[in-house]
């Protein structure tokens, strides 16, 4: 309950810790258990409502190769998107530099999302080097919006015009799941960020993976 409980106290007034210190096992299931059991129903919800009508490009990965998704889900999404979306969270002008840098590893033929990161890191920049400093709190939830956002491009031939009121609704559990990403970095550093979004990711992937039969 106490991790609980720091953990809505972050999320009313997010904070940096003074000194960054490993988190405990029973904490870090503590947070996964929290973040999985309000992400699987709110899917179970989503697939009830019609809402798995899109096509998924994790899907087509499913089909086609499994197991590349998995080591892609598990490995690599998380080495990347952690320094994207979280590393900048110090809000020292390094930290948005390997943000900028990294967020050209996600251009594809969906080129929006690292617009929108690309326009928020620079303001961002901006505002550090005039010596303005940033409210944590808008900077906490705009980078986890941003890392829910940038999950539409998981949804392919998506057509925003006729369903664009549904983004929303697609993405909210990405959105929660970087809030607690953050809570993570602020408190513990980028090396249990990535090892949570690796883990989770696992929790989530692995038995679609094992389970899965075309």
């Amino acid at each position: 309950m106490k991790t609980f409980e720091k953990l809505l106290s972050f999320l009313k007034a997010p904070y940096q810790a003074d000194t960054y210190s490993n988190i405990k096992i029973n904490d870090f299931i503590f947070l996964l258990l929290i973040t999985i059991l309000v992400v699987v129903p709110y899917a179970l919800i989503l697939k009830w409502a019609g809402m798995d009508q899109f096509d998924n490009i994790m899907m087509e990965l499913l089909e086609k190769n499994k197991w590349l998704l998995a080591i892609i889900a598990i490995f690599l999404a998380p080495v990347i998107e952690e320094p994207i979306f979280r590393l900048h969270l110090d809000l020292k002008k390094s930290s948005i530099w390997w943000g900028l840098g990294l967020s050209l590893l996600m251009i594809s033929g969906v080129w929006y999302p690292v617009a929108l990161i690309w326009g928020y890191l620079i303001f961002l920049y901006i505002m550090i080097s005039k010596g303005q400093k940033p409210n944590l709190k808008i900077v906490v939830y705009c980078s986890s919006a941003l890392f829910a956002l940038v999950h539409m491009t998981n949804f392919t031939e998506f057509d925003y015009g006729k369903y664009f009121y549904l983004v929303p609704f697609l993405v909210a559990a990405q959105f929660v799941v970087g809030l607690v990403l953050s809570y993570i970095r602020l408190n513990h550093g980028m090396k249990w960020a990535i090892i949570f979004h690796g883990v989770y990711n696992a929790v989530l992937i692995i038995p679609a993976v094992y389970f899965y039969e075309p």
